[in-house]
Order: C-alpha cells, then structure tokens, then sequence
C-alpha cells in the first residue's frame, strides 16, 4: 500500500513539473516572437491608437524597446491621433449644428476614444444623447397620445343609432369586441412599460403606461408603473402635455383590408430563400386565420434564425482574418435578417468603425499637418 501510495506521489510530483516547465515554454516563446515595441506597432497598425499609446507610457525606463518606442509614438502615433481626433471632432460639431443628434453622438464617441481628455468628449456625447431621446420621446408621445384618441373617440360609434333598439344584440356585441381590444392595447401598454424600464429607457416606459392609463385610468397597476418610472427619469428628459387630455378624432380614415397570403405563397418564397418575404407573407396568412399559420410562421422564423447565425458565423471567421470587407457584408445580412438581436448590431456598428478608422489611418501622409487642436 505505501509503494502505491509513494508512485502516486511521484506521478503528480512529475507531471506538475511537466506543466510548469511547459507554461515556461510557452511564455519564453511568446516573449521571442512578441517584444513590446513589435505589440506597439501591430496594435496601432490595427486602429488600436490608444492601446498602443499606452502601452509606449507603460514601458520602464530602462527597457531596451522605451527609446524606440517613444520615437514611434512621437513621430507615427501621437500625429495619426491628433488627426484622428481633429477629424471627429468637426465632423461630431457638423452633426450637432446639423440636429443630427444619434450622428454626433456617435462622432463625439469616437472623438473621446482617441483623447488625451475623454471626460470633455463624454460630456458633449451625453448632451446629443439626451438630445436624441428627448426627440425620440416628443414624436411618439405625440403619435402615441393621437392613436389612443382615435381608439377612444371610435368607442361612441358603437352605440345603436335611433331606429334600433338600445339594447340591439349586434350592436352590443360589436361594442363589446371593441372593448376587448382597448383592454388588449391596454395590456400591451402596460407590458411594453415594463420591457422598456428594465432596459433602461424610462422615457420611452412613459409612453407606455400613459397609454396604458389613458385607456384605463383606474388602474392600480398602472399608477404604481408610473410612481416608478417617474423615480428613474433622468433630469435631461422632459414630459410635455397632460397624461389625461383625450382628443377625439372622428376623421381617421380605415386603411383598406389586404388579401391575405396563401400557404403555397410562403413555401415559394421559403425554397427561393427570400426568407424576409416569407416572413412577411406568413404575418399575413396568419391574420387571415389561414390553417396551421403559427406552425408555418414558427418554420419561417426558425429559418430566418438559422440563417442569420450561419452569415454571423462567417462574418466572425472573416473578421478574425482580418477581411473587414467580408465581414460587414456577412454581418449586415445577419442585421437585416434579425435587427433586433443586439449581438449582431454591435459587431456591425463596431466593424464599420474600425474600417472607417483604418482608412483614415491610411490616407494620413508624413507631411501632413498635425493639429494642435486637442
């Protein structure tokens, strides 16, 4: 028993010393092909400015690569910067005299990304940013507040004309189906504040549950939403109107009902592979209550889920070698198939910048003026 004990010993003693003496390995390997001055150069060369700024202002004194690099970040990286940010900056001050509040907010971002001082550049981001979200709230709390006028002045539309009875069955039905469907759009509502307060948009939460409150102003639900919506609405943001003001409407025109699709509609369109348009086609067999359309629309979907994984995938090899082209083109199919899964947006917005950014990095020249600007 001891023996076996005494080679288990030896056995783990051995193979620890087999992992230490491979991690050393590893790590001399990485230090003879990668020296600081080389990951300078690589990350600048790759757009990475400021991680290749810093990594200059990180090396010791005496490190045989501080001379070298200082004279790179002299003459190569603090020049290209400088340009860089100069170029943002007017273009983020363009957009801002323009009232292109998301542009100049992007501008102002990258601004901040190579500044020597980001809090300036984030204060201006976050200036367009609640430019932007005041906007954004001030047109849907408009379109929002005109369609439940609608909704609400259509209701006495409902009650039987003279020459019925006042308790005419069709009418009470047809009033009653009506009901129904302001107490759905009061349901979603109050859904759509919850969905837009957890992703931290309460603006746009107020929209939400002042319609929700608007269509059923005794709701105890609703009164407590809005006290905590309230509570997380930024100072910038400001509440226009009267949550209970009602306008009747009577002069909205009814859009024209459309033919609904066929189920051999969607299928052509699936095995072409115009996946959009069989999304869109099954939208509509479904509100034409067409046979097994839920099943149908869930194959379209699961389709369209495939393929916008499959381009991701591709776009993410593409981006990994370096082929930015390709991978925006793979990318913006996946945006266009599903726009509203964030993870794909972000790599295509973040790609674009890059490309944007090597490609202003590329047309600089040595004798080109360096700003003084900063």
């Amino acid at each position: 028993m001891k023996r076996l004990l005494l080679f288990a010993l030896l056995a783990l003693l051995l193979s620890a010393c087999a992992a230490t003496k491979s991690s050393m390995f590893e790590k001399g390997m990485r230090f003879q092909v990668m020296n600081p001055y080389v990951e300078i150069k690589y990350d600048f060369e790759r757009g990475r400015i400021m991680q290749a700024r810093l990594r200059v202002l990180a090396l010791d004194k005496k490190h045989q690569d501080y001379a070298v690099a200082h004279r790179y970040l002299k003459k190569t990286i603090e020049p290209a910067r400088r340009r860089l940010f100069v170029h943002y900056l007017r273009t983020a001050k363009r957009l801002e005299r323009a009232k292109r509040w998301a542009d100049a907010m992007e501008a102002y971002a990258q601004a901040k990304s190579v500044t020597i001082k980001p809090e300036v550049m984030e204060k201006k981001r976050s200036e367009m940013e609640f430019r932007m979200r005041q906007l954004r709230l001030d047109r849907l709390l408009k379109l929002r507040r005109n369609e439940d006028s609608v909704w609400l002045g259509n209701l006495p539309a409902y009650e039987p004309p003279h020459g019925l009875s006042g308790k005419d069955d069709v009418y009470q039905h047809q009033r009653e189906v009506y009901l129904e469907g302001l107490d759905e759009r009061a349901d979603a509502a109050y859904q759509g504040a919850k969905f837009y307060l957890r992703r931290d948009q309460p603006e746009i939460a107020y929209v939400e549950v002042e319609s929700h409150l608007r269509l059923q102003p005794d709701s105890g639900r609703g009164k407590r939403m809005l006290a905590e919506i309230s509570k997380e609405m930024p100072k910038q943001i400001t509440i226009h109107g009267n949550i209970y003001k009602k306008r009747t409407n009577n002069s909205s025109k009814r859009a024209s009902t459309a033919t609904a699709a066929t189920a051999e509609q969607i299928q052509t369109a699936m095995k072409r592979g115009d996946l959009l348009e069989a999304r869109r086609l099954a939208h509509s067999y479904r509100r034409g209550d067409g046979k097994d359309a839920e099943k149908l629309l869930s194959q379209v979907q699961k389709k369209i889920e495939a393929k916008a994984a499959e381009k991701f995938t591709a776009g993410s090899q593409a981006f990994r070698k370096e082929k930015l082209d390709e991978a925006i083109s793979y990318w913006s199919d996946s945006v266009a198939l599903m726009p509203e899964q964030a993870e794909y947006v972000e790599a295509l917005h973040r790609v674009r910048q890059l490309k944007e950014r090597l490609n202003l990095l590329r047309e600089q020249k040595d004798s080109d003026p360096v700003p003084e600007e900063e």
